[in-house]
């Protein structure tokens, strides 16, 4: 297919040839219409045959149609998809950053191999809550960014031939479809794969980052087979003595032979390795994980201390692999006997999906920092232990987690309960005097705008209505643009904004939370102190003219670790405009009144009235039906 380079497919022109598998061959393209260079993954129709292809077309249309809606931050996400001459293509971001498997061939610290990959769990984790497996995560399945960011890729193509449906024939026999061998899980040689399928593959990448070696290696399919079937687990001390021993028993337990002896779901192994990293016991210090240690080694370990009740260990699952295992190896044994080893030649071959039950997910509370808490006078706080001195709980209470991630994954931060001073005397702004106290009750707020990616969740769910305009100032495409998942949502009214907040179990703040959370307790004008914004702060008019990334203004955060309370877009609150002093009881929090709703925080334009400052006392009137590009939002849960 090296003929293609040079022609054009619609509005993209073929460059190069970037890699070919025995499914699809990927080249580097260049759109003409967004002037902007992308990759292009063509299906080879030769691999196919012919009676097939209309089915497959079929399919391929209505699965990249929904594998265009997965929006992650560490996923290659699917932009377009078309036909050339009868071969339909996916359109993908391009990245020129190479693979994971180019920083392969010897061990990296432990330590380093886990935040290399987290990212990549956390997208796995995404893709199974929305039932989806990817069935070949391996090192060249993950790519690069230019600053080293992994990002997960080739999804969806192998559910379009791997799957039964009562309309099309499976593929999955003509041995397409399996996987990469050296990375399957042991289940997934016979057809069942599930959810764990994938741990299992991400952890044997990570054995091989900590270690330098794949747990199983052979010259054929069948002998990797053989090998799972019938011998331990290589110890990965036996490559790294110095190897702490909890990171050796987490890789023993990702890398159990039955499904139900490694960890229950995606997200419970990131908090795992989440635990390594910041020191903390791990649940694979369990009894499980050590009668598996003592089979390899034949010795006996003293005991530890068990697991959190929180996380229950997994019920083991009915133990047939063995039996299944010798009759698959059979299969092979005749399939390469018959000359149809070919068909194994998958190292290049794309992600397999099916469907898997959605995990359960538990909120999760993140540990307090360990920094020392941040004076009043500093401009640039660090991020607090608890609270502000003067609201930290009593000794005798158990302390406040200060970051919390809600139900959906996003994480807020503490606001604690207590009097700060609202409004201000010396502000331009009229409706915002006198200044005067108001007391708030400790709650929860997110630590960054809802961004798009947050946003197109609930659209997902078909609990929220898409934006109002899918463009931005300067953009097109903004919405369902991958590039800009981790930019603030635009065009929402405040009934959209108030809807996508109760899906989230949450609501919008009050005018004072809002004021509370980005001033603090020291009348500061800014929420990084009194000095005056530049661009470094926050994207305030005369910056980027539009909008930012939410985490990209660090120097910029409030005294609580939230991000982005000044400038980039005004966000709306619960509140209706009323004059101070400010009466929480004065029905300006009534719901279903009448009249304009208060915005807060300023945006990168200068927009009517007081649309240029980014002041934190600065208030804004909407009308709660207006909707446009310089306006988001944020949710709270009361504590």
């Amino acid at each position: 297919m090296a003929g293609l380079i040079g022609q054009n497919f619609g509005r993209y022109q073929i460059l190069e040839l970037l890699g070919e598998g025995g499914m699809a061959t990927v080249y580097k393209a260049y759109d003409t219409r967004l002037e902007r260079e992308v990759a292009i993954k063509v299906i080879r129709r030769e691999a196919f045959p012919p009676d097939e292809m209309e089915m497959i077309l079929k399919r391929f249309e209505r699965e990249a149609k929904s594998l265009g809606r997965l929006s992650h931050p560490n996923i290659v996400g699917v932009i377009d998809y078309g036909e050339h001459e009868g071969s339909p293509y996916l359109v993908m971001v391009y990245l020129s950053g190479g693979t994971l498997k180019d920083q392969l061939g010897k061990p990296m610290p432990w330590q380093q191999a886990i935040q290399l990959l987290l990212p990549i769990a956390q997208a796995l984790d995404y893709v199974h809550d929305h039932n989806i497996i990817n069935r070949d995560v391996k090192p060249s399945n993950i790519l690069m960014t230019e600053k080293g960011q992994p990002m997960l890729t080739d999804f969806g193509l192998v559910k379009l031939f791997g799957e039964h449906d009562k309309d099309s024939t499976s593929l999955t026999s003509s041995g397409t479809g399996l996987g990469t061998p050296d990375y399957m899980a042991p289940e997934q040689w016979t057809g069942e794969p599930t959810a764990q399928s994938d741990l299992y593959s991400l952890g044997v990448v990570l054995y091989e980052m900590v270690t330098g070696h794949r747990p199983y290696t052979a010259d054929t399919p069948a002998g990797v087979l053989l090998k799972q079937a019938t011998e331990s687990l290589p110890l990965p001390k036996q490559y790294i003595p110095d190897l702490p021993k909890d990171v050796e028993s987490v890789l023993l337990r990702v890398l159990a032979r039955e499904p139900g002896d490694r960890y229950p779901n995606m997200h419970v192994f990131i908090d795992e390795l989440q635990n390594l990293l910041a020191g903390r016991e791990v649940l694979a210090s369990t009894f499980k994980t050590k009668r598996l240690r003592e089979q390899m080694t034949g010795k006996v370990e003293r005991s530890r201390p068990a697991a959190s009740s929180s996380n229950p260990q997994p019920v083991p699952q009915k133990k047939a692999f063995p039996t299944l295992i010798i009759a698959a190896v059979g299969a092979l044994v005749i399939l390469f006997a018959c000359g149809g080893g070919g068909y194994w030649l998958m190292t290049s071959n794309p992600g397999l999906f099916s469907a898997v039950p959605t995990p359960t997910k538990q909120v999760q509370v993140l540990p307090s920092p360990t920094e020392i808490p941040p004076t009043q006078t500093s401009t640039k706080p660090v991020t607090s232990t608890t609270a502000p001195t003067e609201e930290v709980s009593t000794p005798t209470e158990p302390p406040v987690p200060v970051e919390i991630n809600d139900g959906k994954n996003i994480p807020m931060r503490l606001v604690p309960a207590g009097e700060f001073t609202m409004g201000s005397d010396d502000t331009g702004d009229v409706s915002s005097r006198p200044a005067h106290q108001v007391y708030v009750d400790a709650f929860y707020i997110d630590k960054f705008e809802v961004t798009n990616e947050m946003y197109d969740a609930c659209v997902y769910a078909v609990e929220c209505r898409k934006p109002q305009q899918a463009g931005s100032v300067t953009r097109n495409t903004y919405f369902a643009n991958p590039v800009f998942v981790k930019f603030p949502v635009l065009y929402i009214d405040w009934k959209m904004a108030n809807a996508y907040c109760e899906w989230r179990g949450a609501r919008l703040p009050t005018e004072a939370e809002w004021e509370k959370a980005a001033r603090g307790t020291d009348a500061r004008l800014y929420p990084w102190g009194n000095e005056d914004p530049d661009c470094s702060l926050a994207n305030r008019a005369g910056c980027v003219a539009d909008t930012t990334p939410v985490d990209q203004h660090e120097n910029g955060e409030s005294i609580y670790g939230i991000y982005g309370m000044s400038g980039n877009v005004w966000e709306w609150t619960s509140s209706l405009f009323r004059p101070y002093p400010y009466d929480a009881t004065d029905g300006r929090e009534d719901p279903d009144a009448l009249g304009e709703r208060i915005a807060r925080g300023g945006s990168w334009h200068v927009f009517g009235g007081n649309g240029g400052n980014v002041r934190a006392d600065t208030r804004f009137k909407l009308d709660p039906g207006y909707y446009g590009a310089y306006v988001g939002f944020r949710c709270v849960v009361s504590k």
